[in-house]
């Protein structure tokens, strides 16, 4: 049934074969993230990080369709260059 330290699962085998004791990770899962902990600047920096990549992809892209290319070019730095002024607009609306 149950050992000393309560868990009736304890060293009963998982469907992949471990035991219990062995599927218990201490990994950071990823899915695992509450709203609440995303700050202003953590969006600020995900919002510059993906302007750069629109703007890396346009490069990419323009190697084979010049138009498209610059397009997708044009608006990954209007998305890289949004993220510092919404920083500039955030510290002085907030103070800082």
């Amino acid at each position: 049934m149950s050992d000393a330290a309560g868990d009736p699962a304890d060293g009963v085998e998982s469907e992949n074969g471990t035991a219990d004791d062995d599927a218990e990770s201490t990994e950071y899962d990823p899915t695992d993230i509450d709203p609440s902990s995303i700050t202003p600047m953590a969006g600020l920096i995900v919002v510059a990080f993906t302007g750069a990549v629109i703007g890396l992809v346009g490069a990419a892209v323009s190697l084979v369709v010049a138009d498209l290319g610059l397009a997708l070019v044009g608006v990954g730095v209007v998305v890289a260059l949004s993220s510092p002024i919404a920083y500039v607009r955030l510290r002085r609306r907030y103070g800082g």
